[in-house]
């Protein structure tokens, strides 16, 4: 099967297996992550990676399309910087609920919140991951970055906590205090990552 990396034609590949390898080596070497791939022109499904598909062998072209590594990893930082602020008002909006009693609503913010939180926490193991960053080496104010990430694992375990032992008030005050605290640190974090990549 033919194999192309953006524009440039790479040689033929014998199957799925070793056009992925060759993809992949290519667009490292680069500095580059594949963020789109074309089988015969159509997007590549999931199922073609995710088991041993029949009739690989009917596929005649592989295009692979990759994006600077670490323009990607600022583009994603950004975004979650900016989900940050959504998370804080979710945060605000949960913490006057818990308060006033409104607990059924209370809880569909807090499950917002709690998805928000680890939606997060996944975007920093993937950026550390693919840029190579030791997390521990990332200044967060007087902090380093695992203390940004034990500080939430350890909030969110309080949140667990509190909600299992029908705790409103503590629940409140992890809410809107500790998670507060920590959406401007996580902010700080993704930030310090962006510069990290842009220095390295």
């Amino acid at each position: 099967m033919q194999i192309w990396i953006d524009n440039t034609q790479q040689t033929d590949a014998t199957d799925l297996g070793d056009a992925l390898e060759q993809a992949r080596i290519h667009a490292e070497s680069a500095g580059r992550l594949i963020v789109d791939i074309l089988v015969d022109g159509q997007p590549a499904t999931d199922e073609l990676f995710e088991d041993e598909p029949e009739g690989l062998d009917t596929i005649n072209e592989l295009r692979f399309t990759t994006a600077d590594t670490s323009a990607i990893i600022a583009e994603t930082a950004q975004t979650a910087i900016e989900s940050i602020e959504l998370l804080k008002a979710d945060q605000e909006a949960g913490a006057q609920q818990i308060r006033s009693g409104e607990l059924e609503d209370a809880m569909q913010t807090l499950q917002a919140i709690m998805e928000g939180w680890l939606a997060m926490r996944d975007v920093v193991d993937q950026i550390t991951q693919i840029a190579q960053i030791d997390i521990s080496t990332v200044q967060v104010g007087n902090e380093t970055g695992s203390d940004s990430v034990q500080s939430l694992s350890n909030a969110l375990a309080e949140v667990r906590e509190t909600l299992q032992n029908e705790d409103w008030s503590s629940l409140g005050d992890v809410i809107e205090y500790d998670l507060s605290e920590l959406a401007g640190k996580w902010a700080t974090l993704l930030q310090s990552l962006i510069q990290t990549v842009q220095t390295t």
